[in-house]
């Protein structure tokens, strides 16, 4: 998704640009035809955010 994202306003960016991903994702999903595999890629995706979230926060603390 491009360069890193040093600062604490890239941060924030990049977790908004992820959820609107995850949300356009979500709202594209007929309720009727999901299955497991849907529910996983949608558990992938929130599990890669909260490391990255966790990564950003460890940054944060440190004061980077």
């Amino acid at each position: 998704m491009g360069k890193a994202a040093e600062t604490p306003s890239e941060q924030f960016r990049y977790v908004k640009k992820r959820i609107q991903m995850l949300n356009q994702v979500v709202e594209v999903m007929d309720p009727e035809q999901v299955d497991q595999e849907d529910f996983e890629r949608i558990l992938d995706m929130i599990e890669q955010l909260q490391m990255k979230m966790e990564r950003f926060k460890k940054d944060w603390e440190s004061g980077s």
